[in-house]
């Protein structure tokens, strides 16, 4: 993991990323992870069955196996439909698959977060972000044909994030399938949006409104990231 370590502060520390984020406290790496990495951590993460569905309605959030889902009765699950349906067309709640990822988690997502959580990292951060990050959590995530991420930020109140990020996974998207990450003005007018990239990082101040926009039915593959919050606690 050393030369994806360099690679990454070598990039964090690059002056066209910190002129971004100081303009607009957004910033767009493209070249983030080497790709060969990139493309390893895509193709086990593709094959990966351990996903919880995770929903938000009426103001909570479930994580439920797939399996789980389908034992529910057909109208349970029709419900559970028309439900994450309703909130969405007010502009609340979210649907999209999760594995969460923290300290000691096995494998490529615990390589992962120990590059993110590490010291060099959080101290590029911190200095790109001009103030001092010293936690960082993580989830990989997945969204299929029908899954979104309705418009809100990232800075509930009783916590200490500072600063979003999404490091894509996903190989050969396509923009016109959906899953873009949406940035809106504070009145909800739509600002611009970032596309998908393999071994990409984006970084924004959980302060920007966005969304993820919804996955078109005729998407060929899910879109996959490690998303989570630097913090200052």
């Amino acid at each position: 993991m050393t030369a994806v370590l360099d690679h990454l502060l070598a990039r964090l520390g690059d002056d066209a990323v910190r002129s971004a984020f100081v303009e607009d406290r957004r910033a767009r790496v493209s070249d983030a992870i080497p790709q060969v990495a990139a493309s390893g951590w895509a193709s086990e993460l593709s094959q990966r069955q351990d996903w919880l569905m995770t929903m938000g309605v009426k103001g909570q959030t479930a994580r439920v196996s797939p399996a789980t889902l389908n034992s529910y009765p057909a109208e349970q699950r029709q419900q559970l439909e028309r439900d994450l349906h309703s909130e969405a067309s007010a502009g609340r709640g979210f649907f999209y698959d999760s594995i969460p990822v923290e300290e000691g988690t096995p494998g490529f997502l615990g390589d992962i977060y120990a590059v993110l959580s590490g010291p060099s990292v959080l101290a590029a951060m911190s200095k790109l972000c001009g103030s001092e990050l010293t936690a960082v959590s993580a989830q990989a995530t997945r969204y299929r044909p029908g899954q979104w991420l309705t418009r809100h930020r990232d800075d509930p109140q009783g916590e200490s994030r500072q600063i979003a990020y999404v490091l894509s996974l996903t190989a050969g998207w396509h923009p016109d399938w959906g899953g873009l990450l949406q940035f809106f003005e504070d009145d909800g007018t739509p600002k611009d949006a970032w596309s998908p990239g393999l071994g990409s990082l984006s970084l924004f101040d959980v302060r920007h409104v966005h969304s993820v926009t919804y996955v078109a039915p005729y998407a060929a593959a899910p879109r996959l990231s490690v998303t989570g919050w630097f913090s200052t606690t």
